[in-house]
């Protein structure tokens, strides 16, 4: 992370200080229609309020070197909002707004999306880095325990972060200009916990990367860690042998109905055989992509009621299909773990 601190220095260095009170906005003055939509729905402006709240905490609270980096963030992600939303009118725009200011609101909060909360309190961390002549751009918020960290699960979660976003630079964060040639290019990275307990934090890592070309790259990474034994889980830690054709079985069942969904013509009732029909041939050539994805416990994400397992684009059909998730309900999972049963009580 040497290179990430450094800009991260030289940003505060340049004098990028602000006050928490940066995204405030008077409603007596509320031009874009952005605004507008904020200041003409009370649950919108209250939810809107709560954010900004808790932006201010996070920005009391982060160090010296983080203002500048929490700033930038708030800021790409605000544009990032907005451009969501905007496109959208009426009821739609509002539920969209309210929606995405939710979950900017939990993400400051570190609020997990299941479980019931950590023992040791986490803190945001941010990167935010605009395109150089030599660098893409770059977003990045995750959690960190830091100084905070107590125990050995709490200590191994920050070192995969840590390793996950070294990766990350190291694969996407350099930009290359030839001659005659020059792109564009960036990536970016926001952590969601799906679940936390006193016993047990589980958290993935969307990201999606641009590095030119006719379209980006989005993936996503998963970690679960037993904090009681200190432990990153994996497949067979959790699993009793002979598990895996079941959930294989289950996962391709799944998928299955997502393809689908999503290609069936509703106006056209006798494409839904066909779409099948396809369906299937497109999971038997990917059998073994589907195989080594439910084996790979990089690919879960734990929640407090069920499983998902994230398969990328191109691993079980064309890009343009985009990535497929198998969710696998709670019953399932405590029938088929090892000794110590399902992971989440």
């Amino acid at each position: 992370m040497s290179r990430i601190l450094a800009t991260a220095s030289a940003a505060l260095a340049a004098g990028l200080v602000f006050a928490p009170s940066a995204f405030a906005f008077d409603c007596a003055k509320a031009a874009t229609p952005v605004e507008k939509a904020i200041c003409d729905d009370p649950a919108l402006k209250a939810a809107d309020d709560a954010m900004g709240a808790a932006y201010a905490d996070v920005a009391r609270r982060v160090s010296a070197e983080q203002k500048p980096m929490l700033k930038g963030n708030q800021l790409a992600w605000l544009k990032r909002r907005d451009e969501m939303c905007m496109w959208q009118e009426g009821p739609a725009r509002t539920e969209c707004l309210l929606n995405e200011t939710n979950q900017r609101a939990d993400f400051l909060r570190a609020k997990p999306a299941s479980g019931p909360g950590l023992r040791t309190a986490m803190t945001p961390w941010f990167y935010s880095r605009a395109q150089t002549k030599t660098e893409c751009s770059a977003e990045v918020a995750v959690y960190k325990f830091g100084d905070a960290a107590k125990g050995e699960g709490e200590k191994g979660f920050d070192a995969w972060v840590k390793a996950t976003l070294e990766g990350m630079e190291t694969e996407n964060g350099e930009r290359v200009v030839e001659p005659g040639f020059e792109y564009d290019c960036s990536y970016d990275a926001s952590m969601v916990v799906t679940y936390a307990s006193p016993d047990l934090i589980a958290a993935k890592i969307p990201s999606y990367m641009y590095g030119g070309g006719a379209h980006g790259n989005s993936n996503e990474v998963a970690i679960a860690v037993d904090l009681k034994e200190g432990a990153i889980l994996s497949y067979a830690d959790v699993f009793k042998a002979g598990a895996t054709p079941k959930l294989i079985e289950a996962c391709t069942a799944d998928i299955l109905r997502e393809k689908i969904e999503r290609f069936t013509d509703t106006s056209d009732p006798g494409s839904a055989a066909e779409v099948e029909a396809q369906a299937r041939e497109d999971l038997k050539t990917n059998a073994e992509a589907l195989s080594q994805g439910v084996g790979d416990f990089a690919n879960w994400q734990i929640y407090d009621d069920r499983a998902e397992i994230y398969f990328p684009p191109y691993s079980l059909g064309s890009y343009a299909e985009g990535y497929y998730v198998c969710t696998l309900p709670k019953a399932l999972l405590a029938e088929v773990a090892g000794p110590k049963g399902w992971i989440v009580p």
